[in-house]
């Protein structure tokens, strides 16, 4: 089994001089390229290192003429077959454009649907409204809402993933002790949300999220880390 790091952005111009070392064995890799810059690396990083992607359209930059996000949207169709999902897309509170948001998500989730593909979910601050207009099966990428709201979600048949956050915010401590591990899977967010201070974060990264979840959850970690293997390609209809 493997450590799986659900999001990350190796693709991030922040990787130029160390990409090849982010590479690990024991590590499975999903990358998210948004946005069309972010796309076309993202798709080199899938040739060059074998690893898994998924493509999507950042809530940050919805403010993009409609031709980029159409080159982005058609690029993700021509791209079906190397993606497991569609994602990250979705809405975020500390940004404005309310109704570009939602115009730009339901754009794109349909757009998943239409090639048969799970999401992935930036949901700050929009986690109700995104779960209750979200038409397929989701992955809340680094989940920050409710506990409640985290019940639901798994319930449903979605995927939540905790990131790095894990090892050092109280909420997220709570939703990790408190959560079915069933409905749970493991991210960084690399190069974001570093555990150690004044260090980029990156993907291995996401073994010290395993350890959390293990000591919280009174678990052995190798059990921690296969369960979380096991829901991860199951969300995704594949073996990682």
């Amino acid at each position: 089994m493997y450590y799986v790091d659900s999001h990350c952005h190796i693709e991030d111009k922040a990787f130029n001089k160390v990409r090849d070392s982010l590479i690990k064995e024991d590590l499975k890799i999903i990358t998210s390229g948004v946005g069309l810059g972010g796309i076309k690396r993202a798709l080199e990083c899938y040739e060059k290192y074998n690893i898994y992607l998924t493509l999507g359209f950042h809530p940050a930059d919805v403010k993009a003429d409609d031709k980029i996000i159409d080159r982005c949207y058609n690029i993700i169709k021509e791209n079906r077959d190397k993606i497991l999902a569609v994602g990250e897309i979705g809405m975020d509170i500390k940004r404005e454009n309310y109704e570009r948001q939602k115009e730009v998500f339901l754009k794109f989730m349909n757009l998943a649907i239409e090639i048969n593909k799970p999401i992935v979910l930036h949901a700050r601050g929009f986690e109700e409204e995104l779960f209750k207009l979200s038409e397929t099966k989701a992955m809340f990428h680094c989940y920050s809402g409710s506990l409640e709201l985290a019940k639901d979600i798994g319930e449903s048949g979605n995927l939540i993933s905790l990131s790095t956050l894990v090892c050092f915010s109280s909420h997220h401590k709570k939703l990790a002790e408190k959560l079915d591990i069933d409905y749970l899977t493991t991210e960084t967010d690399s190069p974001y949300l570093s555990p150690i201070k004044g260090e980029k974060n990156k993907p291995e990264n996401v073994k010290l999220v395993v350890r959390e979840l293990a000591k919280l959850k009174e678990m052995d970690e190798e059990e921690v880390k296969d369960i979380i293997y096991k829901n991860t390609s199951k969300f995704f209809g594949r073996w990682l």
